[in-house]
């Protein structure tokens, strides 16, 4: 019911993103200075919309199912910070993050690493999942953090026609910064555009500038 938050909401909100971003540059950075990579770029851009629903999730219990959902496998480092936040891992744990045998793979799996939820696939290949996970909570709100990298995969489709069909309670929140492995898709795949994809299977997509 609340449209406009006030001063100190704001200012806590960013104190929250900024110390989340932060620790994710440390131990992201650790991941790449013990040569195994630190993909720090997409974990660092979902912390907003991560702890605005995080907000949503503590207060709304009875809402939302409290799960970050994410078809980008590769941010995984939102999902351990939060095991860590919630007490799953110690803190310090963090600094092995993605090193051989740390149980902290740079695609999260479940069983694996206390905390984690569910196993993310690589690219596309949990909204469908989360489709099935709306079906069996009917009257919550499922979240799935997306990607513009994962909207080209041919899953993404499928699953998308079938929450329109059934009118599953998804929301999809999709980092379109026009950045993948392969380059950008604005160079190599002209003409894709993530809004135009989601409203031609019915999706009600708002555009929103992703750090306001």
């Amino acid at each position: 019911t609340t449209e406009t938050l006030t001063a100190t909401q704001i200012q806590d909100l960013r104190h929250n993103v900024e110390l989340c971003r932060d620790v994710i540059v440390f131990f992201t950075s650790c991941g790449n200075k013990s040569g195994y990579g630190g993909h720090t770029g997409g974990a660092y851009d979902a912390v907003v919309e991560v702890v605005i629903f995080d907000a949503f999730f503590r207060a709304c219990e009875d809402e939302f199912v409290p799960v970050f959902y994410d078809e980008a496998g590769h941010r995984g480092a939102i999902q351990y910070l939060f095991a860590a936040l919630d007490g799953y891992i110690h803190p310090s744990f963090l600094r092995f993050y993605r090193k051989g045998s740390s149980k902290m793979p740079g695609h999260p799996e479940l069983g694996l690493t206390p905390g984690i939820q569910f196993s993310s696939g690589r690219l596309g290949h949990m909204w469908g999942t989360v489709n099935g996970i709306a079906m069996a909570n009917p009257g919550k709100a499922v979240l799935l953090l997306g990607s513009d990298g994962s909207q080209m995969e041919g899953n993404d489709a499928e699953a998308a026609r079938l929450a329109v069909a059934q009118g599953l309670e998804v929301k999809l929140v999709v980092d379109d910064n026009d950045v993948t492995i392969s380059g950008h898709p604005a160079q190599y795949l002209p003409g894709f555009s993530v809004e135009r994809t989601l409203d031609g299977h019915g999706v009600g997509v708002t555009v929103a500038d992703g750090e306001n």
